[in-house]
């Protein structure tokens, strides 16, 4: 009925009535988020791990990064690849995301390069973004589309230009390495989680910490997301537990979020 190996990505349709969830199992399957039962059968095509999915701003579409190097587009409705695999990185793909148009993807790699593609044709748009020394676990567009963030194993975020792909700034903070990083809803935040334990908050136009490292959590943070209307922070980390913080203040909100055994 699920999959048959480690749950690496998880993520929510736009309108929330689908999760899509990729694999060590190499297979992407779409649930139903009401009764959670899979819907239609697995997505293939991936030789290796599916280490990152994610949906296009009007559902319709996911896009999957793989440690078979390469990322490839799926027809949600049909469940099937859509063209031919993109093909670029030269080592395994550890996160992707639509830009906010669904005009453009972004991925970054272990080859410590960011790329962006046309989610159209599936071309490269220029060339890799180049700056970071060691592997890109994170990549995610700001909500306007006009910025791009990169977590890194180099414990440094880089914001970039999306038009233009030059670096804008270069956070650091963080004693060891990114492995999420997500604008929140007003573009003009950046959070963080690292290795270090800690989640940061940062301010775009300074690079500056604004909050934190908020302490807590006994393991890797390897996820942080900020709430639709960005008052709350959740992280999801090594330790097993989620935690959910107050944007504003930092402070920890209610108990640990227990349940999962790894």
């Amino acid at each position: 009925m699920g999959h048959s190996s480690s749950v690496v990505s998880v993520v929510y349709s736009p309108d929330g009535r689908f999760t899509a969830s990729g694999s060590a199992d190499h297979k992407i399957r779409l649930w139903d988020a009401e009764t959670g039962h899979p819907v239609g059968e697995p997505l293939q095509g991936h030789t290796d791990d599916v280490n990152s999915v994610a949906f296009s701003p009007d559902g319709k579409r996911i896009v999957s990064g793989s440690s078979d190097n390469t990322i490839r587009i799926w027809d949600v409705e049909r469940q099937r690849a859509v063209g031919s695999p993109l093909i670029g990185h030269d080592r395994g793909v550890l996160s992707v995301a639509f830009s906010p148009d669904g005009k453009r993807i972004v991925s970054g790699s272990a080859d410590r390069t960011v790329r962006i593609w046309d989610a159209e044709t599936g071309l490269a748009v220029g060339e890799p973004l180049r700056g970071h020394t060691d592997t890109v676990w994170s990549v995610a567009f700001s909500p306007d589309g006009s910025r791009i963030v990169s977590g890194s194993g180099d414990g440094t975020m880089r914001v970039w230009d999306g038009a233009t792909h030059e670096v804008v700034k270069v956070l650091k903070g963080h004693s060891n390495t990114v492995c999420s990083a997500v604008f929140t809803p007003d573009g003009k935040r950046v959070v963080s989680g690292s290795v270090d334990h800690t989640i940061r908050v940062w301010d775009v136009e300074s690079g500056e910490t604004v909050l934190g490292p908020l302490r807590g959590h006994e393991g890797w943070v390897y996820a942080v997301a900020v709430s639709p209307d960005g008052r709350y922070i959740a992280s999801g980390s090594r330790d097993k537990t989620v935690r959910l913080w107050d944007a504003s203040t930092g402070e920890p909100v209610g108990e640990p979020l227990r349940g999962h055994t790894d």
